[in-house]
């Protein structure tokens, strides 16, 4: 690795970039390490995401721009330089804010900061210049593939399922929100604060902000792109950084006993449970969550202390198995936001769309099913079982209901709607609550199962 100083906010894109063609991890946690290692910090730091990111939502475009200005076929291309390149054209066409000069001269300081031959460095530089000359012509090229439509950046298999599955125009619709920067979402801590309050205090700040689409606590900031930390309320918890769609899901869980006993058996960092929280105020309830992973262990902590560090809730460090194993008396909810696909936030995580391939999925439906089997035996009669996905495929969603249904005759599926605010209901599809992905919201699906007394009862 070159020296520090050379490690620029291009360098650690392209690199990320190439890290994950090679080992198709997930983007954040591959840019973390390489933003460290170059010691990348505030607008740099940002800068890089932007550009990984939106390489990532534009890359089918860009490949065509590319390989229009290249004369060899882009796989004889060195992957740093390929990536380079696509950096490079990314920032000249899609970034207004980059001078053009900038946008070619990083991109060869990176390939030579990369200790590759200086043919390649004038490579780039001819490349890149060369897109210059030809802005406007390679402009409407952008807009257009081959057969004069909108390019699509999602895979094929992806493209086809939607299409059967929804229409073309839906398909291209949902493409189209993929391909934007999502908006910054924040979850409104009310056990601190109140909707109206925080506007206020952003409104105060010079931000920009308005209320959420479906959820009522929900608010957009459409225009931020700074720091989160740097958010009126951040250290006095008045927030999370939430999706609409995860914000609801919760709700599913209601009517809150009091008195109960609530479970997140896939916690993650804790932004479900968090909502739990918030729902359980005021009715004596307790809340245990299930993680077994240590750097999500360490994040949920985190998130707990900053959010609701005196809420009744036990971590248990394991998985739901081993907690099945060890709990020793019924619950009244549990919410399972299931390990998926991720298609439906294809948008907020980019990388996913080309990570993912379509024979996983049946791998993910074992899992899925596995956890709903574990998570059954602990509900009390008349139980609430949430089941959720950030997926579109109906192998993670509807048929994983389908099956479980079919060795759980004890179980009834209800209808979302009444649970959710009237804004959201119209999210509700046969049942389910299942938006696709729009301005204000991922792709998502969840699903309520009760358990039902008078069969467990023998009657």
């Amino acid at each position: 690795m070159p020296k520090i100083q050379q490690k620029t906010a291009r360098f650690a894109a392209i690199e990320t970039l190439c890290q994950l063609e090679r080992t198709h991890l997930p983007a954040g946690s591959l840019f973390d390490k390489v933003a460290t290692q170059c010691a990348l910090v505030g607008s740099e730091r940002h800068l890089a995401m932007n550009i990984i990111y939106g390489v990532l939502r534009q890359r089918q475009a860009l490949e065509s721009l590319l390989q229009s200005l290249c004369k060899q076929p882009l796989s004889r291309i060195k992957p740093f330089v390929h990536q380079a390149l696509l950096t490079g054209l990314y920032q000249i066409f899609f970034l207004d804010r980059i001078p053009e000069s900038a946008a070619v001269n990083e991109a060869v300081k990176a390939v030579q900061a990369a200790h590759l031959p200086k043919n390649l460095q004038g490579f780039v530089n001819g490349v890149l210049r060369e897109s210059l000359r030809q802005k406007e012509t390679l402009s409407a090229r952008l807009r257009q593939d081959n057969a004069g439509a909108p390019f699509l950046n999602h895979p094929d298999w992806l493209v086809r399922r939607w299409q059967e599955r929804y229409s073309e125009e839906e398909m291209r619709r949902i493409c189209a929100i993929n391909n934007q920067q999502s908006p910054l979402i924040l979850h409104v801590n009310t056990c601190v604060t109140t909707k109206d309050q925080l506007m206020a205090a952003m409104e105060q700040e010079g931000i920009v902000v308005h209320p959420g689409t479906y959820s009522e606590d929900a608010l957009v900031l459409p225009e931020f792109h700074g720091a989160i930390n740097t958010l009126p309320g951040f250290a006095q918890g008045h927030f999370q950084i939430q999706d609409e769609a995860a914000q609801l899901i919760a709700l599913l869980l209601t009517p809150i006993i009091p008195n109960g006993r609530y479970l997140d058996a896939c916690a993650g960092v804790g932004g479900k449970t968090s909502c739990l929280i918030q729902l359980c105020t005021g009715s004596n309830a307790t809340i245990a969550a299930v993680e077994p992973d240590l750097q999500r262990l360490q994040k949920f902590r985190e998130n707990r202390q900053r959010l609701h560090p005196d809420a009744p809730v036990t971590l248990y460090e394991m998985d739901l198995q081993n907690f099945a194993q060890s709990c020793d008396s019924p619950l009244d909810g549990i919410l399972i936001d299931a390990p998926c696909s991720g298609t439906g936030v294809t948008g907020r995580h980019p990388d996913i769309r080309w990570n993912r391939q379509e024979h996983e999925l049946a791998r993910f439906q074992k899992n899925q099913l596995a956890l709903l089997d574990q998570a059954a035996g602990l509900l009390a009669p008349d139980g609430v079982l949430v089941y959720a996905t950030c997926s579109l495929e109906p192998e993670e969603n509807e048929e994983v209901i389908a099956l479980f249904l079919e060795h759980h005759p004890d179980f009834v599926i209800e209808d979302c709607t009444p649970f959710l605010p009237q804004a959201a209901q119209e999210l509700v599809r046969d049942g389910f609550f299942a938006p696709l992905p729009g301005p204000t919201i991922d792709g998502f699906f969840g699903a309520r199962l009760v358990r039902v007394k008078e069969e467990l009862d023998g009657v």
